[in-house]
């Protein structure tokens, strides 16, 4: 599963970069990738708290619309859809299964976040080469 999550990821960022990318563009895609694990955990923990809770289905919507488009901006295909599922049902007005729903979301994102951070690291790794 991990190979497949970084291999979505590497597909996503390089349709945003040349295929041999430039300096400024690695150092854009590292940025982007940064930014993504260094937020992520706290929106996932937003949403994830909201479903728990019960909270505001119009809140839960709108925290659940952000994290997908951060997740499918860069490649997490697989949370990007289940915050897609959480959205239209808060849409609705009627969540299904919120817990597990939550749990599920927590485990894609760990999976995703560990995707991402290894494609940092290659990033980080090919900028010190030069």
């Amino acid at each position: 599963m991990f190979e497949e999550r970084l291999a979505a990821v590497r597909d996503r960022i390089e349709t945003i970069t040349d295929p041999d990318p430039t300096p400024a563009e690695r150092a854009l895609v590292l940025r982007l990738l940064r930014n993504f694990a260094a937020r992520t955990p706290d929106a996932v923990d937003q949403v994830t708290a909201s479903l728990e809770n019960a909270a505001d289905l119009g809140v839960l919507r709108d925290q659940a619309h952000a994290l997908k488009g951060s997740a499918g901006n860069i490649g997490a295909a697989a949370l990007a859809t289940l915050c897609a599922t959480v959205e239209d049902q808060a849409r609705a007005g009627k969540l299904t299964d919120p817990v597990s729903m939550a749990g599920r979301i927590r485990a894609e994102a760990a999976g995703a976040l560990r995707a991402v951070t290894a494609l940092a690291e290659e990033y980080e790794a090919a900028a010190s080469r030069q």
